[in-house]
């Protein structure tokens, strides 16, 4: 697996370019020269040096630039300018640091998303990396700053991904939960999952614990703590290929960790299951509901929704049966992927990671 992957190059988010951007800005209020990097936190500990693209003074604006590097992973956003302006004032009756998207970012106008309608597209992790990152360099004799986040041609580039369709208009999304971007490659992918399913096997085990990323690995480590760290494998969108190398170790146990939106491609058997793949197929959803005899007026939610977040979070009455029957639909269509011997478990999180559902019940 370091084989395959030690020749592909990480980079680092627009979130993390945000924030170096901010933290050049603060350098050289607070009396220091333009940086030719800034160093900053990441949200999971570490570290992260990034370079500054260019730095000027404008009407009593700091303005700097960073160019965002997505090393080897095929993003739309790699080598944006993604920029900062920051402006010291005297406005006690504002928040002391105020945080707002400037050109080129996007303003969320759907609901559904991390981010409330009518806010600008800086998703939860950024932001707060952009606030610490001001924080920390910020004297308290200084007064308040407005911190303004643009993108370069971002409202351009927003056109080729997928922001138009889930409301989000105007631009880019500043996002990142990790800070780094890790290089993607679908063979490598597979192979790095090939490797640890049979490494499963290979060390004893009979257990597999496949996560679809960092973060439902993390809330299922804690509830399957018994279980070693070499029984958990994180399969991105390769449900289907994660399956068939279960079968073919013969695994006893598969244990599936995920959130709603990753169910429901699941219950609509989508063996790859990215976004640019395969999108979210609301009218089936809908018509999943309306079989299941939920209610015109919530299968018409359904199919309007803008995602599936959308529809878990909602406080409809329905929407916790729904998420139930696509549960079902999703362990049986696993199920039938896997030998009858083999046990199949499913969590579904929630969002905020302090709830889940199970399946079976």
């Amino acid at each position: 697996m370091k084989e395959k992957k030690k020749h592909l190059r990480t980079g680092f988010t627009t979130g993390s370019s945000a924030a170096a951007a901010a933290a050049a800005c603060l350098e050289v209020l607070t009396g220091g020269r333009p940086p030719d990097k800034v160093m900053i936190d990441l949200p999971n500990g570490g570290t992260l040096a990034i370079p500054v693209h260019a730095f000027e003074r404008r009407n009593g604006h700091l303005i700097a630039t960073v160019q965002k590097d997505a090393g080897d992973d095929p993003d739309i956003t790699d080598k944006a300018i993604i920029g900062a302006i920051v402006t010291p004032h005297e406005q006690p009756d504002t928040p002391r640091i105020h945080i707002k998207g400037g050109h080129g970012v996007g303003k969320v106008t759907r609901p559904g998303l991390p981010v409330k309608v009518g806010e600008d597209a800086i998703n939860p992790v950024p932001r707060s990396m952009i606030l610490h990152e001001i924080s920390r360099r910020l004297p308290k004799d200084v007064g308040h700053i407005d911190v303004e986040i643009f993108i370069e041609k971002g409202e351009e580039l927003a056109q080729k991904t997928l922001n138009p369709r889930l409301g989000i208009v105007g631009g880019l999304s500043i996002l990142g939960t990790t800070g780094i971007v890790k290089p993607f490659s679908a063979e490598s992918y597979k192979e790095t999952i090939r490797l640890c399913v049979e490494g499963i096997r290979r060390e004893g085990y009979d257990t597999a614990v496949f996560s679809t990323g960092g973060k439902s690995e993390r809330l299922v480590r804690k509830v399957q703590s018994d279980l070693p760290e070499i029984v958990f494998v994180q399969i991105a969108d390769f449900l289907g290929y994660a399956l068939g190398k279960a079968k073919e170790v013969r695994l006893r146990r598969v244990i599936l960790s995920c959130f709603f939106g990753k169910l429901c491609k699941w219950a609509l058997g989508g063996d790859y299951t990215h976004a640019h793949t395969q999108a979210m197929d609301f009218t089936e959803l809908a018509n999943l509901a309306e079989a299941a005899g939920l209610s015109p007026a919530f299968c018409r939610f359904v199919a309007a929704a803008n995602t599936a977040r959308q529809i878990a979070e909602s406080a409809l009455p329905e929407a916790e049966a729904f998420m139930r029957i696509i549960g079902d639909l999703a362990l049986q269509l696993i199920r039938e992927r896997l030998p009858r011997s083999t046990d199949v478990s499913i969590f579904c999180w929630r969002f905020d990671g302090k709830g889940f559902m199970t399946w079976p019940t």
